[in-house]
């Protein structure tokens, strides 16, 4: 659903367009792209306002029909060919989940932040991210607490300094999601001066300057 918070049109929600498991191949005990990016741009991924290009890795059509292990290789290959340049940002939106690690999906990545909740089984669950992060070579990684409310970041930073963690940063609860969410627009498209907003862009800001 990442697709509507960055501004694309709800109505096409439904009919999402989504990588192919055949623009990867093992080659030489190495995964490869079959495609160019710019192939798999043109035919696989959306356009979104600012400039941002969404690419969904998959979105099961039917249960029981296996696992996702091809289209984690295929995002994997995906990342590990984006050109290395301050120009380029590429993000790669994960699933609350440890499956994207265990498969090497966020392999080729510079920087890796598990994004939590200010109660204790959220900071578990990242410390658990950001071990396996570790043990897949990832540099830079830390905490980002969400949905702060007054006086929760202590817990956060308790967690964090009790377990050798960083805290990149904090995202304050504010309902301008859920209202913008109802109006089925981008968040910053509904409310660009609301605090949560704000503190994003703060973010993605010190985030591009490194």
């Amino acid at each position: 659903n990442l697709p509507l918070t960055v501004g694309i049109d709800a109505s096409r929600m439904s009919n999402l367009p989504t990588m192919s498991k055949d623009i990867v191949e093992v080659r030489d005990g190495k995964l490869v792209l079959t495609q160019s990016l710019d192939e798999i741009k043109a035919a696989h991924a959306m356009e979104a306002p600012d400039g941002v290009t969404v690419l969904v890795a998959h979105e099961p059509k039917k249960a029981d029909t296996g696992c996702m292990g091809r289209y984690h290789q295929a995002m994997r290959a995906v990342v590990g060919a984006a050109p290395n340049s301050q120009n380029y940002i590429c993000i790669l939106d994960t699933e609350a989940s440890t499956e994207h690690l265990k498969v090497g999906t966020a392999k080729h990545v510079d920087v890796l932040y598990a994004v939590v909740e200010p109660y204790f089984k959220s900071l578990e669950s990242g410390r658990r991210v950001l071990a396996l992060a570790r043990d897949l070579g990832i540099e830079h990684l830390a905490l980002l607490a969400n949905k702060v409310r007054p006086g929760e970041m202590e817990t956060v930073e308790a967690f964090a300094a009790e377990h050798d963690l960083g805290v990149i940063g904090q995202i304050p609860y504010d309902e301008v999601f859920y209202h913008a969410e109802r109006a089925m627009v981008a968040p910053i498209d509904y409310d660009p001066h609301a605090p949560a907003v704000v503190a994003i862009g703060k973010l993605a800001r010190k985030l591009v300057r490194g």
